[in-house]
């Protein structure tokens, strides 16, 4: 189940969105969500300029995961929508409200919110890094197992070459250099199968 994306601030989310919604998948699948939160890009340029200002907060009761967007890199806006992924979890798994004093400063005040917080930051970071780096060395992998299936397959029309006496040992033929430089498929293939009709001929 998706999420859904709200853009009160107007914000271009072309480059965006893509991994809002990837990294949203990545944490649902890991953590099970209930319902999907919805993603609310905010805008409040007075805010901007504050070194302390607000950054994201999740409003347990709309599900809203609410990120102010105003001059962020968007890694670190992503890096915030991480951090109230977890606070979401947490709500849909019930351990969000823990009672006691949640006002300014309760990271101060109440030791079982800052236990909630000290999760979100820690849970929150190493979950968007493991998608990260799915997203960044998925295709790495993905061209390694191509590599290896070009490999055994160069190798098998080496050793094709080789029975029918096209390549010899030490030797390249004229058509084929095996240093990537390639006749066409067609000329190998007539060449192979005019070998395979003078071998049946031997045999005959």
């Amino acid at each position: 189940m998706s999420c859904t994306i709200k853009n009160p601030a107007n914000y271009d989310l072309t480059e965006l969105e893509p991994h809002v919604h990837g990294m949203y998948d990545h944490f649902a699948s890991k953590y099970g969500f209930k319902k999907p939160p919805v993603m609310v890009f905010d805008s409040d340029p007075s805010n901007q300029s504050k070194v302390l200002g607000k950054t994201a907060y999740y409003d347990p009761q709309s599900l809203e995961i609410h990120v102010f967007i105003d001059g962020r890199h968007p890694k670190d806006v992503l890096r915030s929508i991480a951090h109230e992924l977890i606070h979401h979890r947490q709500n849909m798994e019930g351990r969000l409200d823990t009672g006691g004093y949640s006002g300014p400063g309760y990271y101060l005040e109440n030791d079982e919110l800052k236990e909630v917080e000290h999760e979100a930051m820690l849970e929150g970071n190493a979950t968007m890094r493991e998608y990260e780096d799915t997203v960044k060395y998925k295709n790495i992998k993905e061209n390694k197992k191509m590599s290896l299936k070009e490999w055994k397959n160069n190798e098998l029309n080496k050793q094709l070459l080789k029975k029918f006496g096209i390549l010899k040992e030490n030797k390249k033929p004229d058509f084929l250099d095996l240093d990537k430089t390639v006749i066409k498929k067609s000329q190998w293939l007539l060449l192979l199968s005019q070998k395979v009709k003078k071998a049946k001929k031997k045999k005959i």
